[in-house]
């Protein structure tokens, strides 16, 4: 039973981007053959796409533990979380970013969360997770 959970799948503007890759096979194969062009342009824009969705960092909270990309901590080994919001994003990700926190970042998403972890045996400061509702997440730990 999930309490959370969330794909933090690229914003459209990327998938927008990749599109791109449409016309552009499309005209590298035109002296070619232009049918070919399009089956490849179309098959390599839906595989891309499908490659974002898939890889796409997930975070999930549930049965007291706390999931974001391939780790997993349980609740009560973290300290208080903090929203971060778009205006704190660009520092909290450059100048600010401890090298030995845990990152799972969405380049396209511009908030997340900080994580403190309150295992004295971890060397992990803090986790850095992108999500599109800080707020709702910081509650839900909170409350777990």
């Amino acid at each position: 039973m999930s309490t959370y959970q969330e794909r933090v799948t690229p914003n459209l503007g990327t998938f927008a981007a990749v599109f791109v890759l449409l016309p552009s096979t499309v005209i590298i194969s035109e002296p070619f053959d232009i049918r070919v062009g399009i089956v490849v342009g179309i098959t390599a824009v839906l595989a891309i796409w499908g490659f974002l969705v898939v890889r796409a960092p997930q975070i999930r909270v549930t049965q007291g533990k706390l999931s974001a990309g391939r780790a997993s901590i349980p609740i009560e080994l973290i300290g208080i979380p903090i929203a971060i919001s778009k205006e704190e994003i660009f520092a909290e990700r450059g100048p600010k970013l401890d090298p030995a926190a845990f990152k799972v970042f969405q380049g396209s998403v511009k908030t997340a969360i900080k994580i403190p972890i309150a295992d004295p045996e971890d060397p992990t400061p803090y986790w850095l997770v992108s999500t599109r509702n800080p707020a709702k997440l910081v509650e839900i730990l909170k409350n777990s």
